[in-house]
């Protein structure tokens, strides 16, 4: 295992953190439909920046002497958007007590050397600090690394839904926290 250390994140990551996960998105590729597109990150950059300026969002960057390895991170859940309300996260209403893991993505070089678990592990331990009594998360559906790593932790298989914004079907995960 490689040591690692690791820092809080701030809205000055939102680039270092939109490379980790376009890295991640380019991942998708080993088992998306061949035709897929990865979504284009540097896009949504403003978006991103305003999650992470949120004082509600966690973030923590992993770190091997200096360089970027993943991040992970979380915020207070919201209640799904519907077909006839396509409201910004802002606007919908927060889910008391649940947390969404929204991003733990871990740059593929470093894959299998532990820096997944120290992040989930810190993630997961800062929810419980926070009071949050369960957790939600998405992962592709038909990424196996990842669900395998999820439901090893607990994580429970809850639905599948499609994601336009990903153009892949989604399983979403809950985990009980209390």
């Amino acid at each position: 295992m490689q040591p690692f250390t690791t820092r809080r994140g701030t809205v000055a990551d939102v680039d270092l953190v939109g490379m980790i996960v376009q890295a991640g998105f380019e991942s998708y590729r080993e088992f998306a439909p061949r035709d897929w597109t990865p979504p284009d990150v540097a896009a949504d950059r403003d978006r991103r920046a305003e999650v992470f300026a949120d004082p509600a969002t966690w973030t923590l960057i992993a770190l091997s002497e200096g360089m970027p390895a993943g991040h992970v991170a979380f915020l207070p859940a919201r209640v799904p958007p519907t077909d006839e309300s396509r409201l910004s996260w802002t606007a919908r209403a927060v889910v008391p007590g649940r947390a969404y893991l929204w991003q733990l993505f871990v740059l593929p070089e470093w894959w299998g050397c532990g820096a997944a678990p120290l992040l989930h592990d810190a993630a997961i331990a800062q929810m419980r600090a926070e009071g949050y009594s369960d957790a939600r998360l998405f992962t592709p559906s038909l990424q196996a690394r990842a669900r395998r790593f999820y439901e090893r932790r607990g994580w429970l298989a809850q639905a599948e839904t499609w994601s336009e914004e990903f153009a892949l079907a989604m399983t979403e995960y809950q985990l009980p926290l209390d």
